[in-house]
């Protein structure tokens, strides 16, 4: 139960995955401290159906009554390119409005939303004014009518619709009654032109936007540029579309607006509290997509008196029903002393604020743990869950080198990796990543990974893979008895 005794909104899950032992450094001291690695798993569920409203509804109610839970509100924006490439063909300006309408179409009556066109500036298409309006049947009629009276024409510079997307949330009034989730949909038929904002600026512009809101990405046409849309989604905890069938366009944009509305667990903090002499290395969400993370805060206070390690704090952003993974990686030397003892690296905890937990149900804290040890049975296994990922990253590393082969015109080479990554793919259980694969190559040996190239491959199937490298799916369910 949540505190206070009320049903909790939603439950917040927490497990540790990892093989505790590491192999004793001989001669002691003569290698780096040895590291260990463990992956995070987060998991929020649904408490149940009872009571639940729209995200975009100003308040909730219990699960088992009693005082209405405060629930956050969507505030969207909409950031839709109205360069003149989009005119070309007439096709693809109609499809993206068709798919805005869409978008529209999912933001929930009081909720916030704007409509923002994007060229070499941004400019508001609805409303009018620099502001956001409040989500009903009538202001979503308006804004279908301001967008099919919006004229494309100008050049691109993307950067500029997020900053447009970073003021609008700036602007935001209190909250009455729970936060915002703040979220940007960005769709785009091409790459900034330097021109009007280089590689430079927009790296800046996305930064300053970083924790300020996140961002889905979706890629029509095949002239936009796969590293300017990673950026943008990996920087602000979205994810990245290509859509080549611009019939499912509406489908994606409805889906993914509809993901922020239901995404109303905010205030969500995983805690790393690490023990005296432990070094943080490294810690990498893993899943659903792959991004490097940097604490949000860290408190050193431990380290200073000697009493313990650093404390690092990250933000995990609004959740609906989902499934997180982060891969820690600490290091710690080696004292002889602690041989065959279990010894507690870090302890991991999910904290919700002062608030958060009076409609959540959060885990309790769960530890990262070693034990030195001379027996190479134990030292040498794998633990399955980060192996999983580790496959992941190096199918994802083989997919890029396969890419860049095939630009200098490296045919067998190309085959080679392409063949790995079938195989990297097939042993992770990524049936996506096959699909886009299989746009590549055609399949002698599946299970060996021999392929050999089509002799047509279209450059939007080589960069949609790409994107889909970016992402990852989890692990099959471990069997009973396996690695903690």
């Amino acid at each position: 139960m949540s505190r206070g005794g009320r049903a909790p909104r939603a439950r917040v899950g927490l497990e540790v995955s990892q093989v505790v032992e590491l192999p004793r450094p001989r001669p002691p001291g003569a290698e780096e401290p040895a590291r260990m690695y463990a992956v995070l798993t987060v998991k929020v569920r649904r408490a149940g159906a009872a009571g639940r409203e729209e995200a975009g509804g100003a308040a909730g109610t219990e699960a088992g009554g009693g005082t209405p839970q405060p629930r956050p509100r969507l505030a969207e924006v909409l950031l839709i390119d109205h360069s003149s490439s989009m005119v070309i063909p007439p096709s693809r300006l109609a499809a993206a409005r068709a798919a805005a309408v869409s978008a529209l179409a999912k933001i929930p009556d009081g909720a916030l939303f704007a409509l923002v066109a994007g060229g070499d500036k941004a400019a508001m298409i609805y409303p009018r004014r620099t502001g956001l309006a409040v989500a009903h049947a009538e202001s979503r009629a308006a804004a279908e009518a301001a967008l099919y009276d919006c004229t494309p024409g100008g050049g691109t510079a993307m950067g500029t619709w997020l900053e447009r997307a970073r003021l609008l949330f700036r602007d935001l009034p209190a909250a009455g009654s729970g936060d915002y989730v703040r979220h940007a949909l960005l769709l785009t038929d091409g790459r900034n032109e330097p021109g009007y904002e280089t590689r430079e600026e927009l790296n800046e512009r996305v930064q300053r936007c970083a924790r300020d809101f996140d961002c889905d990405v979706v890629g029509i046409g095949d002239a936009w540029e796969t590293e300017e849309l990673l950026l943008i989604a990996g920087a602000l905890s979205g994810r990245t579309r290509a859509v080549d069938d611009l019939t499912r366009l509406p489908g994606e944009l409805a889906a993914l607006t509809g993901r922020a509305a239901g995404r109303d667990v905010t205030g969500l903090r995983l805690r790393l509290y690490h023990r005296a002499g432990v070094r943080p290395h490294s810690f990498e969400q893993v899943h659903p997509t792959r991004t490097a993370l940097a604490p949000a805060r860290t408190d050193l206070t431990g380290v200073a008196t000697g009493a313990g390690g650093p404390v690092e704090e990250y933000d995990l952003g609004p959740c609906g029903e989902e499934t997180r993974a982060y891969l820690l990686c600490v290091g710690t030397p080696y004292d002889p002393a602690q041989l065959g003892k279990e010894l507690l690296l870090t302890e991991v905890e999910i904290d919700a604020g002062e608030h958060g937990t009076e409609h959540l149900e959060l885990p309790a804290p769960q530890p990262v743990l070693m034990r030195w040890t001379d027996d190479a049975d134990l030292y040498s296994r794998l633990d399955p869950q980060v192996a999983h990922f580790q496959h992941e990253e190096e199918l994802h590393r083989t997919f890029e080198r396969a890419c860049a082969a095939l630009k200098r015109g490296a045919r067998e080479e190309a085959e080679s990796l392409l063949g790995t990554a079938w195989r990297l793919a097939g042993e992770t259980g990524d049936t996506a990543m096959r699909e886009h694969l299989s746009r590549l190559v055609r399949v002698r040996d599946s299970e060996r990974g021999a392929v050999e190239l089509l002799d047509h491959i279209a450059k939007f199937d080589v960069e949609a893979a790409r994107i889909q490298s970016s992402m990852t799916v989890l692990p099959r369910p471990l069997t009973p008895g396996g690695p903690r």
